[in-house]
């Protein structure tokens, strides 16, 4: 498969990006709710002072003003676990905003600015006391008037300050065998760790610095908007994460989200409160709520605004973006039981000698997580001061749940407007990885996101496009095609955006030191790429030392290019189709010299770019001649999967 490779990102262009909080914005203003005439704008300060913002652009005879009254966000204050932590390889509380005490300094600042043209160029410039803060952001253009929208889909960043002096595991894939040994020099400049019982080498870069040379490409790019499915950071309840994130995103290291707007789904870490604040339980006293998903679900509300979806209690869980001919329709798959106990699934449901072994699989199951109960989660005390948000908000994902319903609707208004559709949301239901097996596998790992699979004859039925996930923390491409008409979906998991770098699960899960050279389970009967087992690693000799020269797992995104197509079509292009979508997966990848130091990064392809072409109505038409073809690969997967 062939690679292509863009422009050096140096560590100089890195540098150009940052773009530091001032001693009066605790995070830069960041965009929201792209649409063709506006955009939400957010900011947080560290002192109630009230804020200033001035629109300028086209159509406007004379800037458009605002002020803004802050609100403190009560479930933003650190917590005294928070305040005494320490990371290794850092100074302590050095990563905490005004230092160890500093709770209660978190002011939210809100405009939404409308009536503005589409398609359109702004300029806003934001006052807080005697600093400001100016960029640009764009319109969405009308679904009429349009020739281009580029997206980027990544998730799993996971960030938090240790993400800084942290490298994760390099899981082992194909062409790791060539890689230097245990011992080596690339091995006691980067490390090792221990992963299934397996001694493997850390990736050469932190996390951190993965990130932000990964955002940086992405900026390089100018995409119009950014989709997030889900793991953000690392612990929704942990604010030193959401610190660490909008420091990436809009603030000393990175300003990726305040020229472009954030599209941004739940997590399973956005319902966990980190080891500190009690993780998943729902009755601990390390954090004001007394209850881990409550806290970090506060959080996340407090910086996530999405659009209305017509539910008091579950607001910005679930919600539709209109970006010109593009919807985005975000799901919460963070939560499929009901009270009571209904569609409540964990693996203890399922006794030992009962539970599937191998690639059985006998259907999806309803709950992608066994860690707390909707019981559980409602039953939990609340701390004076929290009144403003809701805790009965989990939103069920089952057929016949109001999500699923809102869903339905949403997807068939879609289509009868002819919008291309995506669909976002955590839990990859279609995965090879770590979370790809249901709840009554003996290897399941409690987390995983098979029962999404539910959705998937409404996805088909509505003509959506791709569905873009994470969870598993591998970039991996499944297509599924159930009434194999030859129209079916394309499935990402693109959970390789900062944090791990994992890979394909083995037939045999028990530890040991052979692990990686296992049979592959091959759990996912639809799976058509994955940069784990079909992006070898290339290593080579170079000025004496070995180098890994291209290939192999890397932090990453997928880039999304929707292009009107021109009244003269290319050869090969069908008669019908109107515009074009173009998915291509891109990794970072680091250029180490003689001594392994970075000298910087690279944007490069890997060789699965996949191109659909649409008609009129918004939806894929089969390429000339495949019609056959997938539906064969189809049935084969169908018969695998029984």
């Amino acid at each position: 498969m062939y690679k292509k490779s863009s422009a050096l990102l140096s560590t100089a262009l890195i540098a150009l990006s940052a773009s530091a909080v001032t001693a009066q914005f605790r995070i830069n203003p960041y965009l929201q709710q792209p649409s063709t005439d506006g955009m939400l704008i957010n900011w947080f300060t560290t002192s109630n002072t009230p804020g200033a913002i001035e629109i300028t652009g086209p159509g406007l005879s004379s800037p458009l003003s605002f002020s803004t009254t802050p609100s403190r966000e009560i479930a933003l204050d650190y917590t005294s676990g928070e305040d005494v932590q320490t990371i290794g390889g850092l100074s302590q509380g050095s990563w905490l905003v005004g230092g160890s005490g500093a709770r209660g300094n978190n002011y939210k600042h809100s405009v939404d600015v409308r009536s503005l043209q589409p398609g359109q160029t702004y300029t806003y410039t934001v006052t807080q006391g005697t600093e400001t803060f100016s960029r640009q952001f764009r319109t969405a253009p009308s679904k009429t008037n349009w020739q281009s929208v580029r997206f980027v889909a990544m998730s799993d960043s996971e960030i938090e300050p240790l993400a800084r002096v942290q490298r994760t595991q390099w899981a082992p894939g194909a062409g790791a065998a060539s890689r230097p040994a245990v011992g080596s020099a690339f091995a006691n400049k980067f490390g090792t760790t221990t992963l299934n019982g397996a001694t493997v080498l850390r990736y050469p870069l932190t996390e951190s610095e993965g990130f932000r040379r990964n955002l940086q490409t992405v900026d390089s790019r100018n995409p119009d908007f950014v989709v997030m499915p889900g793991d953000i950071v690392q612990g929704g309840g942990y604010q030193p994460g959401w610190d660490e994130f909008f420091r990436h995103q809009a603030g000393e290291f990175g300003d990726n989200l305040t020229k472009r707007p954030l599209i941004a789904a739940m997590g399973n870490w956005e319902v966990f409160a980190t080891g500190v604040n009690g993780g998943y339980s729902t009755n601990t006293e390390a954090n004001p709520l007394n209850n881990g998903p409550r806290f970090g679900r506060a959080k996340y509300k407090s910086y996530i605004d999405a659009p209305s979806n017509g539910s008091v209690n579950a607001q910005d869980n679930y919600h539709r973006v209109d970006y010109g001919p593009v919807t985005i329709i975000t799901l919460d798959s963070t939560n499929g039981g009901q009270p009571g106990g209904l569609n409540e699934d964990r693996r203890a449901n399922y006794p030992a000698g009962t539970r599937l072994t191998g690639r059985q699989y006998t259907g999806p199951g309803t709950d992608t997580q066994e860690n707390f109960s909707v019981d559980d989660y409602n039953a939990t005390r609340v701390d004076a001061g929290y009144e403003r948000y809701d805790f009965d908000d989990l939103s069920d994902f089952n057929p016949g749940s109001t999500q699923w319903n809102w869903a339905r609707q949403q997807l068939a208004d879609a289509r009868a407007n002819g919008q291309i559709v995506f669909v976002q949301f955590h839990h990859a239901p279609f995965s090879d990885g770590e979370h790809g097996l249901p709840m009554n596998h003996v290897a399941s790992s409690g987390q995983g996101g098979t029962p999404m699979r539910q959705y998937h004859s409404m996805f088909e039925e509505f003509g959506v496009a791709a569905v873009l996930s994470g969870h598993s923390e591998m970039f991996e491409r499944s297509f599924v095609d159930e009434n194999r008409d030859g129209l079916g979906v394309h499935y990402y998991d693109v959970g390789v955006s900062a944090d791990g770098l994992r890979g394909e699960r083995r037939l045999n899960e028990a530890p040991g030191a052979d692990f990686y050279n296992r049979e592959l389970l091959n759990y996912n009967p639809f799976s058509k790429w994955s940069a784990d087992q079909s992006e070898a690693e290339q290593w080579q000799m170079v000025d004496g030392v070995l180098q890994l020269v291209d290939g192999g797992k890397h932090y990453g995104h997928l880039e999304v290019n929707v292009e009107k197509l021109s009244s003269v079509l290319t050869e090969g292009t069908p008669a019908e189709a109107v515009a074009r979508i173009t998915l291509t997966p891109v990794y970072v990848f680091p250029l180490l010299d003689a001594n392994y130091d970075l000298i910087g990064t690279e944007r490069r392809e890997y060789g699965d770019e996949v191109t659909l072409f649409l008609n009129a109505a918004g939806q894929v038409i089969p390429e000339p001649g495949t019609l056959g073809l997938l539906a064969s690969a189809s049935l084969i997967a169908l018969r695998r999967r029984k």
